[in-house]
């Protein structure tokens, strides 16, 4: 496997001087950009996000060829990497460096067969936790690796690389605006404040959330911005949360503002708890315009079924993948 390893933040960006003086040919400007050689599939690079800290982001590189299609893979409660839980208390906390985790190295492959650019973002090993578990799922540390004000930076930090990634004659790897984003649970929840149009918050809204009964402002942060040279393309969303604490209002009582900017496919599962308020968010983007909902629900399906392999989930799962490549490819330009 070849791998390099490159901090952004420490060591931003490569560059290269325009001209020789001596009458030499033109060289590439390669200012702003990160070269990777053609013999390099596997990728750890290191971005500085929102609250700087340094995440690592894995990105998979099918070929050698230019211009590619890329998506953003948001991991879901159990991180990003292969990990274990070594004190026996039913929470992973040692992770392996920087061996993706068992569904992602699927997802790798998959859309790695399909000639698309992965990156995959850790959001939480660099911030103290391997998965969101234990007191990291209650405030104030789940403000830290929050899905509605933090994680969606590291997705567009993210896609900030690999609009970076070139190769040595300063040709894209990536096609800079054909991008997807792709989550599970707490990822998908990111994909949500990803794809969320900030162009229709109020004026006078104040960002808020809301834990069993108490109300926390001070530590809530805005939305991420989209980017000056746009945002992704279309995302596909795995039994996710919704409810976002009434980041967004309530989804449920029709005071939510949330719509999205770009179109998805969101996959339900019947028997997931967090299923009705999933119900209650697309019922608020039905009614409050923006991207496209294409959805799909499984019934007898459980939280967590991508990963599974038999039985109902099992199913669920293998049908949810093909819809979800097929959806991706389409909207990727993918033939």
């Amino acid at each position: 496997m070849n791998r390099f390893f490159l901090a952004l933040g420490m060591v931003l960006f490569l560059s290269s001087c325009k001209s020789d003086d001596d009458g030499g040919a033109p060289q590439v400007d390669l200012t702003g950009k990160i070269v990777i050689p053609e013999n390099t599939r596997d990728t750890v690079l290191f971005a500085t996000s929102v609250d700087n800290i340094s995440i690592p982001i894995f990105i998979s590189i099918p070929s050698a060829a230019t211009n590619l299609a890329g998506t953003v893979v948001m991991h879901g409660s159990g991180g990003n990497w292969e990990d274990s839980d070594t004190d026996n208390d039913g929470i992973d906390d040692t992770v392996e460096e920087w061996e993706l985790s068992n569904q992602n190295e699927q997802w790798k492959t998959l859309l790695g067969n399909e000639g698309i650019v992965s990156a995959f973002p850790g959001s939480y090993y660099r911030r103290g936790t391997v998965e969101n578990a234990g007191d990291w799922k209650n405030p104030p540390l789940q403000f830290q690796i929050s899905a509605s004000f933090v994680r969606n930076h590291d997705a567009y930090k993210t896609l900030e690389v690999l609009r970076s990634l070139v190769r040595a004659d300063g040709s894209a790897i990536v096609t800079s605006d054909n991008v997807a984003i792709l989550g599970f649970s707490h990822g998908a929840t990111a994909i949500q404040s990803t794809l969320f149009d900030t162009s229709v918050i109020p004026v006078d809204w104040e960002w808020s959330q809301s834990y069993s009964g108490t109300l926390y402002t001070n530590e809530i942060k805005p939305p991420a911005s989209l980017p000056t040279d746009g945002g992704f393309k279309a995302g596909v969303m795995y039994y996710p949360g919704s409810f976002h604490n009434s980041y967004y209002g309530n989804p449920c009582s029709g005071t939510s503002i949330f719509q999205t900017y770009a179109d998805f496919m969101i996959h339900i599962a019947s028997e997931d708890s967090l299923t009705p308020n999933t119900n209650c968010m697309l019922e608020t983007v039905g009614n409050n315009g923006g991207g496209t909902a294409t959805i799909h629900s499984y019934e007898g399906a459980n939280h967590s079924f991508d990963s599974k392999t038999s039985g109902i989930d099992g199913s669920a799962s293998t049908l949810a993948r093909t819809r979800s490549l097929i959806y991706l490819k389409e909207k990727l330009g993918i033939n």
